[in-house]
């Protein structure tokens, strides 16, 4: 049996083995999830189709936690020479950077579009804009401010148990905030995320946070991952009531949400 150009392997009439198939499309489902989520110029050039798309988005949390891999190593390096109130700011800085922001946009227009109470079309409108609103700038500036506060008041070996944590946790809720809702844009990249698989997805990245939470495993990362757990559904029945189903931008404000509970979880204790 020889082996292709990617060192996959094949039948003799050159068709590739189903398990090399499944790995490939795995793969695919993988960059195309870290793609969204960062900054990282991994997206495929070709081959997308719309099932995998569907199918990446259960791989968020494993994105997430490799995220949060990078932060914990990075605080390791930055708190021996910037102590913990600097190296938390650039904890966060980096996070942001690494991200794009643009879950952070994603609150401000969450938290804008509340100023239009149960006006739905006022709110969706508000979160088409572009344009930031008071709400929208109070709502990111608490939320890096509680972000950074939680982190300082961390020592060293938590805050990197915490680090490694919360990203995966944020990312966790995106997928469950979405399963089994209705998406209310009927066009965009999320349209294309939710369009299948929605219970494969949800199995898939509960899966994932549950194995990596194991490394880091403790009475305070149990607190962590309960509040998690809590917080998703209360903000999927949250979105239900408010609009009737849910945007990208919710769900990414969601990820965030989720993601400082878990931080503050784990400065609280």
């Amino acid at each position: 049996m020889s082996e292709d150009a990617q060192g996959a392997p094949e039948h003799p009439d050159g068709i590739q083995a189903p398990g090399s198939l499944a790995r490939t499309a795995s793969l695919t489902e993988i960059r195309l999830a870290a793609g969204f989520l960062t900054i990282l110029p991994v997206l495929p050039r070709a081959g997308i189709t719309p099932e995998a798309l569907a199918a990446s988005f259960g791989w968020f949390p494993l994105v997430g936690f490799a995220i949060g891999a990078v932060l914990a190593a990075e605080n390791l390096l930055l708190t021996p020479c910037f102590g913990d109130a600097l190296a938390a700011v650039l904890l966060v800085l980096t996070l942001s950077i690494l991200t794009g922001a643009v879950h952070l946009d994603a609150l401000a227009d969450t938290a804008d579009a509340l100023g239009a109470g149960t006006n739905r079309r006022r709110a969706l409108e508000i979160m088409r804009d572009s344009r930031i609103g008071s709400f929208g700038t109070a709502a990111i500036f608490f939320f890096l401010a509680l972000e950074i506060v939680a982190l300082a008041t961390m020592s060293e070996t938590r805050r990197t148990a915490a680090l490694w944590l919360a990203p995966g946790l944020g990312r966790w809720a995106m997928v469950a905030v979405s399963s089994r809702i209705d998406y209310l844009r009927a066009e965009g990249a999320g349209t294309m995320l939710l369009r299948a698989g929605g219970v494969r997805n949800l199995v898939l990245a509960t899966a994932t946070a549950a194995i990596a939470t194991l490394p880091v495993f403790s009475w305070r990362v149990l607190t962590a991952c309960a509040a998690a757990a809590a917080l998703a559904p209360v903000l999927r029945a949250a979105y239900r009531r408010w609009l009737g189903g849910v945007t990208g931008d919710l769900i990414g404000a969601a990820g965030e949400l989720v993601e400082l509970a878990a931080l503050l979880a784990m400065a609280a204790i």
